[in-house]
């Protein structure tokens, strides 16, 4: 972005805050975008995701069938994001009736697949299920990690989605560079798209100031007081967005790495080890709703739910250079599997 103005005849901006909140306000809304129908997973081939998916939907649907599907995800429960795989309801992923018949695949029964391949299922499911934290929170998390940043750094996404939480960062702290990595092209194209959106608003605040604003002037924040006019100026530079898988991002420049994880229980156990191993020393990591069990990695605080977030939120801290040998098998969390039932029951009722 440019520091222009445009004739006093236009409507006018008041202040540099007014342009800032402008701009937190276009990236908005993420969760409610409509979802794109998949067409590609990360781990499984596509057509073994659609067999296996479709297998699973079919005993949804069918009140005959619920008795085979509870006994089937109870042991897999653990890995379930809800109660009942997301994939399989009305706000999953799955093509509809008519884009199958452009599908090459194979058509199985869920008794015909394996607990191995039902699992792995079951996780890439849930990596693709979306959420964000809201603006409040977002606000809430900035004001108490704030204190805990020095100047400058490199700030890291993993899985960033729509791009909101990189955006903000760039909007709130004086980041080198806010760097996001996003494995669905869809949600990568959106975030750029936003990111362009974003800077269009700012410009155009720029353009309307009422007093020209200079690059070196302080924003005022109070937990973030090197913020500048020219970090704003910067955005283009400062921020960017990647596509592909998590596991392949670099944060081994990484002051701060966040990840929105309630979605990754699953896969904990490996980002804790990427984070343990590629991070450097000293670098900050916030997670959601999972905790990380991990000797490269210490827990700096813990937010409760309902204090800055409606889930948990974690910091840790990366201790040593020590490399690390890859997780053994991890220990899979279990819910109360009695309980987990009667839900799942209560929730297929209304199928039925």
């Amino acid at each position: 972005m440019t520091n222009q103005r445009k004739d006093s005849s236009d409507s006018v901006f008041s202040s540099i805050e007014d342009i800032r909140e402008a701009m937190f306000k276009s990236v908005e809304g993420g969760e409610y975008h409509p979802r794109q129908k998949i067409l590609e997973t990360s781990t499984l081939p596509y057509a073994d995701y659609l067999t296996i998916g479709l297998a699973l939907q079919e005993c949804f649907l069918n009140p005959q069938k619920h008795e085979a599907l509870i006994k089937r995800l109870r042991p897999l429960a653990g890995a379930i994001i809800g109660v009942l795989p997301p994939g399989i309801q009305s706000q999953g992923l799955l093509p509809k009736d008519e884009e199958l018949k452009l599908e090459s695949f194979e058509r199985k029964s869920l008794d015909q697949i394996s607990d191995a391949q039902l699992r792995q299922w079951i996780v890439d499911d849930g990596s693709l299920v979306y959420g964000e934290l809201t603006r409040q929170e977002l606000n809430q998390y900035f004001n108490e990690i704030g204190p805990m940043l020095s100047s400058g750094g490199h700030f890291v996404d993993m899985g960033s989605g729509l791009g909101k939480v990189v955006m903000s960062a760039g909007l709130q702290f004086p980041f080198e560079t806010c760097k996001g990595m996003e494995i669905l092209p869809y949600r990568h194209k959106m975030a750029f798209d936003r990111f362009r959106n974003m800077l269009k608003v700012g410009q155009d605040g720029f353009n309307r100031l009422s007093t020209p604003a200079h690059a070196d002037q302080a924003l005022g924040l109070t937990s973030t007081p090197a913020m500048k006019v020219l970090h704003l100026l910067n955005l283009p530079k400062r921020v960017s967005f990647q596509l592909g898988d998590m596991f392949t991002c670099d944060i081994s420049k990484a002051s701060l790495v966040f990840l929105y994880s309630t979605c990754f229980g699953s896969f904990m156990h490996k980002i804790a080890h990427k984070l343990a191993n590629e991070a450097p020393e000293g670098c900050l990591v916030t997670c959601t709703t999972y905790a990380i069990t991990h000797p490269g990695l210490e827990l700096v605080k813990r937010f409760p739910a309902k204090t800055i977030a409606w889930t948990d939120v974690f910091v840790y801290k990366r201790i040593g250079s020590h490399q690390w040998q890859p997780p053994p098998e991890p220990f899979v969390y279990l819910p109360n599997l009695d309980e987990w039932e009667a839900n799942a029951r209560e929730l297929l009722k209304a199928v039925a």
